[in-house]
């Protein structure tokens, strides 16, 4: 007798494993121990990590945006660039699944996420065609903020926002024997009129649309992402990444305070629009910015920090309340008091150091400007030579040659003083503008020899340009060395302390050592 069997209503026993459907999660419900989700996201912005200074790519990366407003960053390796690049569009939203998990970088963060999302050869990627996501995130930071985390070690990457307060031109650094850098610094002026220059670096300094941004409807809103914090000569700048984007105008609800702001303020007081850029000739030069002392007197200071201005006006009257000249420990830096000792300051040696106010007056107003060496050359003698012809050497007792001024009409160029909480602005004189000096600098014959001395010395109405080779990215650790090379500059250093005529005399030369 045959046993038969049925081979239809047979189960079959098979040894493989079950695989169940992977369920939908948001952002925030995803799990590095846990790889049965998938997501379905907006791709925000994606970009190529590279290192400096040799700008190497080393993967490909991405920002993902949910319906809920999160939002995370993905990586790949290199090799898997192109399919990705070419996957993954931005602004289209995707369903995504088959990814990992990384733990995040302690440096060069973009968002502040504990973990990354990996993409590899399993991963697949299906368009969709819903359209309901955000268009924008951001964690931007106020300018009250900025200086903690620059203290912070592996700070994440900065976010901020502000009106456009200025353009500059693009420069350029270095030479085809080192290295050739081209910068442009775009300053960014919050609610509080304090501004921060954001940096952009080569071909993103070069592509930067002066064209269309001259035609658009100031003010202007500008932010800019994943920027990169430093500070350089004492001041805090942003600088561009890799992973850095900047969006004029972003449909975001910061962008509408902005400009509620503006036009209120703009109602209520004068707006001006100055040319920031130093110009080659010099009747230009002359009267660039030139703005009645009534209107600049109405206006905010911290609105036109280094901007120079131009007026020709009348010199009402010297402070002879104020000290026309001080002196100061070379130690210590304390300021001596004429005709005390000063037991703890070295009182040889020290230099006289001019400090005049006056009154000077346009017709439209009255403004008080501080007036310092070498910027009034043109105007007075040089504060020894005024020494030498006084008898009193009281610094309480103005000379005769400096009360001379008054009634005296120049033109001037100056800027405004650090704001005070009380009073009304006050300036600083930077150049007196009524002869042309006998040689202007030239002009520089080429890309490779940029105007050095003219952006660093000269001006302080720009910002002090950055370093030639750019700093630290989001793709090169915190505590790699840092290697940073300046502009060269022109003419030698001063020896801050030369050895006296005794005691190269007396040096005797040193023994040999005997093997």
């Amino acid at each position: 007798m045959s046993l038969t069997v049925d081979p239809v209503s047979t189960p079959i026993n098979t040894e493989g494993p079950v695989i169940l459907p992977r369920q939908f999660a948001y952002l925030t419900e995803l799990s590095p121990a846990d790889n049965s989700k998938y997501i379905q996201v907006r791709v925000y912005r994606k970009w190529t990590g590279v290192k400096v200074p040799g700008f190497t790519p080393t993967n490909f990366s991405c920002i993902l945006l949910d319906k809920k407003g999160s939002a995370v960053q993905a990586n790949a390796d290199l090799k898997e660039k192109d399919r990705f690049d070419h996957d993954l569009q931005i602004n289209n939203v995707y369903k995504i699944q088959g990814f990992g998990f990384e733990r995040t970088d302690s440096w060069g963060k973009t968002l502040d996420n504990d973990f990354t999302l990996t993409f590899g050869k399993y991963t697949q990627i299906d368009r969709l065609t819903d359209t309901d996501y955000p268009y924008h995130y951001f964690n931007f930071a106020a300018f009250n903020e900025l200086n903690a985390r620059l203290e912070k070690k592996n700070p994440i990457l900065t976010d901020y926002i502000g009106y456009v307060h200025n353009v500059e031109k693009v420069k350029e650094y270095g030479g085809a024997t080192t290295s050739r850098i081209k910068l442009r610094n775009i300053g960014i002026r919050n609610l509080n009129n304090d501004v921060v220059p954001f940096t952009l670096w080569n071909e993103d300094a070069d592509n930067f649309k002066d064209d269309e941004y001259a035609q658009m409807k100031q003010p202007v809103v500008l932010v800019v992402s994943s920027c990169y914090l430093k500070r350089y000569a004492g001041q805090i700048q942003l600088s561009a990444t890799s992973a850095n984007r900047y969006y004029f105008n972003p449909d975001v609800q910061e962008t509408s305070e902005l400009l509620a702001a503006y036009n209120k303020a703009n109602a209520s007081g004068p707006h001006l629009q100055v040319q920031t850029e130093r110009l080659t000739s010099w009747d230009q030069e002359k009267t660039r910015n030139r703005v009645p002392l009534g209107t600049l007197l109405q206006i905010d200071p911290k609105t036109q920090q280094r901007v120079l201005f131009t007026q020709e006006a009348t010199v009402l009257q010297i402070d002879t309340g104020h000290h026309w000249y001080y002196q100061k420990c070379d130690e210590c830096g304390g300021k001596l008091t004429y005709g005390y000792l000063h037991g703890q300051c070295h009182q040889y040696e020290t230099k006289p150091n001019p400090e005049n106010r006056m009154v000077i007056t346009d017709g439209t107003g009255n403004a008080l400007m501080s007036c310092f060496t070498p910027q009034t050359d043109g105007l007075i003698k040089d504060v020894n030579a005024l020494l030498n012809e006084v008898e009193n050497k009281d610094p309480a007792i103005t000379p005769p040659a400096i009360l001379a001024l008054q009634n005296t009409r120049h033109v001037f160029q100056f800027q405004f003083a650090t704001p005070t909480t009380k009073g009304p602005p006050t300036f600083i004189l930077k150049k007196i503008m009524d002869n042309p000096p006998t040689a202007l600098p030239a002009a520089s014959a080429g890309p490779s020899s940029p105007p050095v001395l003219q952006s660093i010395t000269e001006t302080d109405e720009h910002y002090t340009p950055p370093p030639v080779t750019p700093t630290v990215t989001q793709d090169t650790p915190a505590d790699a060395p840092a290697t940073t090379s300046y502009p060269p500059e022109l003419g030698a250093k001063k020896q801050l302390f030369p050895p006296s005529t005794s005691e190269e005399h007396d040096r005797s030369p040193k023994k040999q050592k005997n093997e």
